[in-house]
């Protein structure tokens, strides 16, 4: 009896990134992405170009942490130049959302490209990136 797939949609293929997984189009195998980090006065930008998918996850976890522990303020993200978003990425970008907060930082997006911004828009989660100044909450 074989397994039931887990992970996937009743469609066949992955909900975070749309592949088929069951032989009919093969899982995407992208270049890895281009990663810039520049200082900003209190901030520290990150520019990001080309795919962020499970397999560049981690070079941009890495990336994103050392690039907090840089700033001041916070990190701004450039994601305009980003042609492929998967889940992934996403969850390395809410984890990074969350250690700002604990840190008493921000962080923002300054561009997204449609890839990106389909992405936040059908996970709901573009609202935790709007870059709002957690002491500002305080009542």
């Amino acid at each position: 009896m074989s397994e039931p797939a887990r992970g996937v949609n009743a469609g066949g293929g992955d909900a975070c990134s749309g592949a088929e997984v069951n032989g009919a189009r093969p899982v995407r195998r992208g270049t890895a992405p281009r990663i810039g980090v520049r200082p900003d006065g209190d901030r520290v930008v990150v520019a990001v170009r080309g795919e962020l998918d499970l397999d560049s996850a981690e070079q941009l976890a890495h990336t994103l942490r050392a690039a907090l522990g840089a700033a001041v303020g916070g990190v701004d993200l450039e994601l305009g130049g980003v042609d492929f978003c998967d889940c992934s990425a996403l969850n390395v970008l809410i984890g990074l959302h969350e250690q700002s907060l604990k840190q008493g930082k921000t962080l923002a997006l300054r561009t997204v490209g449609p890839a990106v911004e389909r992405l936040l828009t059908l996970t709901g989660t573009r609202m935790l990136f709007d870059g709002v100044d957690p002491h500002a909450l305080d009542v």
